[in-house]
């Protein structure tokens, strides 16, 4: 247990603050979105997974749930149910699904609250909404960061590979020029005139 939490401490600030703002949105649905007086004079409070937007809730509780375990499967040792290099893309997509969601389930209250004067809007559906927005800045954020590394790191390889390409163009010249420079011929002996010179 202390291990994972020097794990989650040790996260970078973008990674923190994106799952905060998963965090808030999945506490937002469990909070009353909508409440007030109700027919008959009754005084009701509806959850984000109640009322007309029930299934809105649920869903978006399982869309912030799924983020959150891409976080932290990893950290508790397990293995992630969406590849390393998918996970940027995948937690953009999720919350901005979610945060669409969201809204959609906030224009369908607001309308509730025309027709049912003393019907309001509570607090649950804007943390939610607040969440899911911080959480799809921070995941476009990471996805952004992620790309410029994938494109650096392409531009390093060609470098590289020119590099190599070079070196080895660079011996093989070399090889080839010692190969057909001809060996200079070695000093003849005239031997006929050392003899007589001796005599």
């Amino acid at each position: 247990m202390k291990n994972f939490i020097k794990k989650v401490i040790g996260l970078e600030l973008e990674e923190k603050i994106l799952n905060i703002g998963v965090l808030a949105g999945m506490l937002g649905i469990l909070f009353p979105w909508i409440g007030g007086e109700w027919l008959g004079g009754e005084t009701v409070h509806y959850a984000g997974f109640q009322f007309y937007t029930g299934y809105i809730g649920i869903a978006l509780f399982f869309l912030f749930g799924s983020v959150l375990l891409v976080t932290i499967l990893p950290l508790a040792g397990s293995s992630s149910f969406i590849k390393k290099k998918n996970k940027d893309t995948f937690r953009m997509l999720v919350t901005s699904l979610a945060t669409i969601l969201t809204i959609a389930s906030l224009s369908v209250l607001t309308k509730t609250t025309r027709e049912f004067v003393r019907m309001d809007l509570r607090f649950g559906v804007y943390i939610t909404l607040i969440g899911g927005l911080v959480a799809s800045l921070y995941s476009f954020l990471r996805y952004q960061e992620q790309k410029k590394k994938e494109v650096k790191d392409l531009f390093h390889y060609q470098e590289d590979y020119e590099f190599k390409n070079a070196d080895n163009q660079e011996n093989l010249n070399a090889n080839t020029l010692k190969m057909s420079t001809p060996k200079a011929p070695e000093p003849e002996q005239h031997t006929i005139f050392a003899s007589a010179s001796k005599k």
